[in-house]
């Protein structure tokens, strides 16, 4: 077990980087992986629930921090243009229906 303060470069190699993305909850994650084929992806886990909340900089009223939870997204919207990566949101059933699915799997 590793205490994380901050982004983690899991292999050492910048093939997945855990980021510090918190607001959702104090210590929320969010996932950079880099994929040989599909690119730069970041998983957003509860970053954001839908593409219209990242696009419009919402930030859930449950959310521990409101404040944290913007300069995230606004973290994450930065990273997503200097890597060119997509961003996966777990929780958009519409984004989800477009990705592949076990058995198959993204390159």
């Amino acid at each position: 077990m590793i205490k994380l303060n901050g982004d983690y470069d899991v292999f050492g190699d910048g093939s997945v980087k855990i980021l510090s993305t918190p607001g959702h909850t104090p210590g929320h994650q969010s996932l950079l992986v880099r994929l040989p084929k599909t690119g730069a992806v970041v998983l957003s886990g509860d970053l954001v629930h839908f593409r219209d909340n990242f696009e419009a900089r919402r930030a859930p009223s449950f959310n521990f921090d409101r404040d944290q939870s913007l300069q995230s997204i606004d973290k994450v919207a930065a990273i997503l243009k200097s890597e060119r990566a997509q961003l996966w949101i777990n929780h958009d059933s519409a984004q989800s229906a477009t990705i592949l699915h076990a058995p198959q799997y993204v390159q």
